[in-house]
């Protein structure tokens, strides 16, 4: 009997109802040796692992195949993990955020199946929701780890901006400039403690990526001060938790929310505008359902806009960064809204607006490029709630120790069909 043998057995029994996975890869030859030895890994299907075809949910590239692993990938290979199965995605990351790829069809909300299980990388929340892998690997850009985290009842971490070496690639090497300061790749886990486990592997400068910083993992202690957005009841008793845990605690308004999101939206639809014709001929109708509500609630940038926005940018930063210099972590939802049936976002340009309203910590946080965890807090009418712990950039650390405060694990009740 193989290392992974009963891991295999479950999801075999359990993606039949779930279809997180899409490829189930063969068991490692050697068993593996170090810090994560016998950990079973899942990789969103955007993200290289050697052997395997990275399809981005696509049937035109199931011949897609890779002979390297991705960065983040080889360095928990060299620590021990196994990739186990490419997880399912939202189709070209495009689709929207409700992960069904035109490849592998739709991923099951495990806590009640008209529910959707959120994206972009749902697949790889879904599989560590149902005890399939015990880490999962996606990428987020505006929400897309921390959604499904908080949809599946999961933990997961959107690290700061150059923090890992870039995972996720499609059609040309150097990604546009909109992804390069938007898209960051982040685990999943059900515990606090495998999520900061995984960040001290992943972190370290590479010289596939010039962003990535020689930077620690974690740092010097700070005084233990919580700011959060108040309104929300969920977020509100997360923060009487972490008063009790010793945080000094004081309501705050993160800055320029709404300028941010709608900015950073923008800006991600820049490229797609720029190159309508080109990108519907490739991606196809199915997609272009997506895009056209995108490119009407959140329409690109001329040339100006685009280069004032740079300058732009940079305020923003500084305004988070003055205020996580009086308040180290800051809680806020992940999203407003408490659940989604699939595909909620595509159905009018109006309903996708209205994900961008509820989501906008998200976007605003990843214009940014602060770090950001996810965490279960409990139930909620049967399904979970969860909030988002945000931190100054590079000091991950500090939100993964008031998400260990607040972190409710959960395990929904799974069927084998």
């Amino acid at each position: 009997m193989g290392m992974f043998t009963e891991q295999l057995q479950r999801i075999e029994t359990l993606n039949s109802v779930y279809n997180a996975l899409t490829t189930v890869f063969d068991e490692p030859d050697e068993p593996p040796t170090g810090p994560l030895a016998g950990v079973a890994l899942s990789v969103k299907a955007n993200i290289d692992v050697a052997g395997a075809a990275t399809t981005h949910g696509m049937k035109s590239l199931v011949g897609n195949l890779k002979t390297a692993d991705a960065p983040i990938v080889a360095r928990l290979r060299a620590a021990g993990a196994t990739p186990i199965a490419h997880a399912n995605m939202p189709t070209l990351n495009a689709r929207g955020m409700h992960t069904y790829s035109e490849l592998a069809g739709h991923t099951i909300n495990p806590w009640d199946a008209t529910k959707s299980p959120g994206g972009s990388s749902g697949g790889d929340a879904v599989a560590v929701a149902t005890g399939m892998v015990r880490i999962g690997i996606g990428n987020d850009s505006g929400g897309s780890l921390r959604l499904p985290a908080f949809l599946n009842g999961v933990c997961a971490l959107k690290p700061s901006y150059g923090r890992y070496p870039q995972g996720a690639i499609i059609g040309q090497p150097d990604p546009s400039y909109p992804t390069q300061i938007m898209t960051v790749e982040g685990p999943f886990a059900r515990t606090v403690a495998d999520l900061r486990l995984v960040h001290e592997l992943m972190c370290g400068a590479d010289p596939s990526d010039p962003r990535t910083v020689p930077v620690p993992a974690s740092g010097a202690p700070v005084a233990r001060i919580a700011g959060f957005v108040p309104g929300d009841p969920v977020v509100e008793q997360a923060a009487a938790r972490l008063a009790d845990a010793g945080y000094e605690v004081e309501p705050v308004e993160p800055p320029r929310v709404d300028e941010t999101s709608a900015l950073s939206m923008r800006m991600i639809a820049t490229p797609i505008a720029l190159g309508y014709e080109q990108f519907a001929a490739f991606a196809g109708e199915e997609i272009m359902v997506y895009m056209d509500h995108l490119l009407k609630v959140r329409p690109g940038l001329d040339l100006a806009e685009f280069l004032a926005l740079t300058g732009t940018r940079l305020g923003i930063q500084r305004d988070w960064a003055r205020l996580l210099d009086r308040y180290p972590v800051l809680l806020g939802p992940v999203s407003t809204i408490p659940s989604y049936v699939p595909d909620q976002d595509r159905r009018s340009p109006e309903d996708l607006d209205a994900y961008f309203e509820a989501t906008k910590l998200c976007e605003a946080t990843s214009f940014a490029g602060l770090p950001s965890v996810a965490v279960p807090t409990g139930l909620r009418d049967g399904l979970p709630t969860g909030v988002q712990v945000i931190s100054r950039m590079y000091r991950e650390d500090l939100a993964l120790d008031a998400a260990a405060v607040l972190e409710t694990p959960l395990s929904p009740v799974v069927s084998a069909g």
